[in-house]
């Protein structure tokens, strides 16, 4: 298994140990000291960092058919109008 693998294993494992929401409805006051609504809310909070930690530095696979993705924002034409008229886009002059 790659290292990319093992990481997001470990963290699907961490989110599956979570504790169900009818377990928090029954331990959240007792085990934590929240509500049920609060340790519900943290306990979301928790699944989506651990989500996010996973993914971190992770970049999106491109397909081979897809050209790939710009990397600096694209710069506007540099072309210039000429004395009967002015440039479109593509630099060519029009009437």
């Amino acid at each position: 298994m790659t290292k990319l693998e093992t990481r997001f294993e470990a963290a699907l494992r961490r989110i599956a140990a979570y504790m169900t929401p009818a377990q928090l409805r029954r331990q959240s006051e007792r085990k934590y000291g929240l509500t049920f609504e609060e340790s519900l809310e943290m306990a979301y909070e928790n699944v989506i960092g651990e989500a996010k930690a996973a993914l971190r530095g992770v970049r999106k696979r491109r397909r081979s058919n897809e050209p790939p993705t710009p990397t600096k924002p694209a710069v506007a034409s540099t072309s210039t109008p000429t004395h009967d008229g002015a440039a479109n886009d593509e630099g060519t002059v029009l009437p």
